[in-house]
């Protein structure tokens, strides 16, 4: 904080201070700058002022980052047999290294954010793996946590009702090295911060519309991989397969085409849309 009793360096606020950033560095580069300003905080006893602060810089970041397909926060859906039949194996194997990955970064982020003896800073360690492995993959990996240690006592009943309807694919996750009371109490960030920022808003990549018609599908939300290409979901509510995810491409002349359809239930077409997604990263 400086003398004026403002935080990093001087800005009144955290939203202040993403803006200010994102402004002047670009969004790319803001992310890295007020990325490594919450890891610097884990280290230092933090006064009721500078944690309000880091929440409302993380808050700003992430609704400002969420629609963007940043490839960590992208999650293949599909078990191995799913992934053999798309011959897609290798991309099932790389999302494992990510699970296990921020598995790493979990537990890295725990035991930095001790700045005394038994003393955490688990919020803003929360906030920083966040950051960088996106909500969806992080609540994955603490639900399969909870989820493989049911009868342990040190998890609360609420964290073990959080992770209840999680659904795992086979060896998908690794298990987390901290203590349980730190992983529980880690966990109830997570939990809060998701809540407090709606984040269920942020569940699929890219931009909610409400465009194209096409056949009476119309188009919901969608997400750019390049100029000229990306992918979309369409709804169509009296279909017998309601959702498709399509390839979208774009003419020079600024003509959309949609193609390559894969139809069925939301939940088919939204593992369409993340597959699809998690190739074109790769």
């Amino acid at each position: 904080m400086d003398s004026n009793g403002k935080p990093f360096n001087g800005y009144d606020s955290g939203a202040d201070a993403w803006s200010d950033n994102a402004m002047n560095y670009g969004i790319d580069e803001a992310v890295g700058i007020c990325g490594r300003y919450l890891e610097m905080q884990l280290k230092y006893e933090q006064p009721e002022s500078e944690k309000q602060h880091c929440r409302e810089l993380f808050s700003a970041m992430y609704e400002a980052t969420a629609g963007t397909a940043v490839l960590s926060k992208i999650v293949y859906p599909y078990d191995f047999k799913t992934a053999n039949n798309r011959m897609e194996t290798s991309y099932y194997h790389k999302n494992r290294a990510m699970n296990e990955d921020c598995t790493r970064a979990i537990d890295d982020a725990i035991s930095a954010s001790c700045y005394k003896t038994n003393y955490y800073n688990l919020e803003l360690a929360a906030m920083s793996v966040i950051g960088g492995h996106g909500f969806q993959r992080v609540n994955a990996v603490l639900a399969h946590q909870i989820q493989k240690h049911s009868s342990d006592g040190r998890y609360s009943y609420q964290s073990k009702y959080w992770a209840h309807d999680y659904i795992f694919h086979e060896n998908t996750h690794t298990f987390l090295r901290s203590h349980a009371t730190l992983i529980e109490d880690f966990t109830t960030y997570v939990r809060k911060l998701h809540e407090n920022l709606g984040a269920e808003r942020f569940a699929l990549l890219g931009n909610e519309e409400n465009g194209d018609d096409i056949n009476g599908y119309r188009v919901i939300r969608s997400i750019m991989v390049n100029a000229n290409e990306g992918y979309v979901i369409a709804h169509n509510p009296d279909a017998c397969d309601p959702y498709v995810c399509w390839k979208l491409s774009i003419s020079d002349d600024g003509e959309r085409r949609y193609d390559w359809g894969l139809y069925g239930e939301f939940q088919d077409a939204v593992n369409g849309y993340n597959a699809r997604l998690f190739v074109a990263f790769n």
